[in-house]
């Protein structure tokens, strides 16, 4: 089955949640780990661009709740889903949902394939060299990425529309290379 593309960005409480929406969609994920949005997730979130869609699909729960209302004070634009887990589940949450309901909910939002520029990222040093993480780790600060994966790095410079002429001028102005 191929995956259909969620242009922008989701949100959600944990990895389950991921690996069950991940199941359907390919997309930029936002993982909050329950209660609490990393800063670092926060400032990347602020500086998407406002064309940019985010997708809150929190848990239906306080948990939830809060981080939805907080989430909703960074991006008043954002699109608010909420999909109740079946009555039989102990857990209440979006990985205890049927993947029916999620595909319902989530559906009108994407589209046949991803359209960005893909980026090589062993050619620039972010992947596959000794310094690599350190690399990671200041490129993310400096053009506000996130703590995100080398699988998700590529959407987040796309959707925050970097040049990658603009990386490689940084990483060697940081790096000397």
């Amino acid at each position: 089955m191929n995956k259909r593309y969620i242009p922008g960005v989701i949100v959600v409480e944990g990895i389950h949640d991921v690996a069950k929406i991940s199941l359907l969609y390919d997309s930029c994920f936002v993982v909050t780990n329950g209660y609490e949005i990393v800063k670092e997730e926060k400032d990347f979130l602020i500086h998407l661009p406002s064309d940019v869609r985010v997708i809150i699909l929190t848990d239906d729960d306080e948990a939830g709740e809060k981080i939805r209302k907080e989430l909703n004070e960074i991006k008043a634009n954002a699109i608010n889903i909420r999909i109740k887990a079946p009555q039989k589940s102990k857990k209440k949450g979006v990985a205890e949902c049927d993947i029916k309901d999620i595909q319902n909910s989530l559906d009108i939002y994407s589209v046949e394939q991803m359209d960005f520029v893909d980026v090589d990222l062993y050619s620039f040093g972010v992947k596959g060299r000794s310094n690599s993480s350190k690399v990671m780790e200041h490129i993310s600060k400096t053009f506000h990425l996130g703590k995100c994966s080398y699988k998700n790095i590529v959407k987040r410079i796309n959707l925050l529309h970097i040049k990658i002429e603009d990386i490689i001028k940084e990483i060697e102005y940081a790096f000397g290379r």
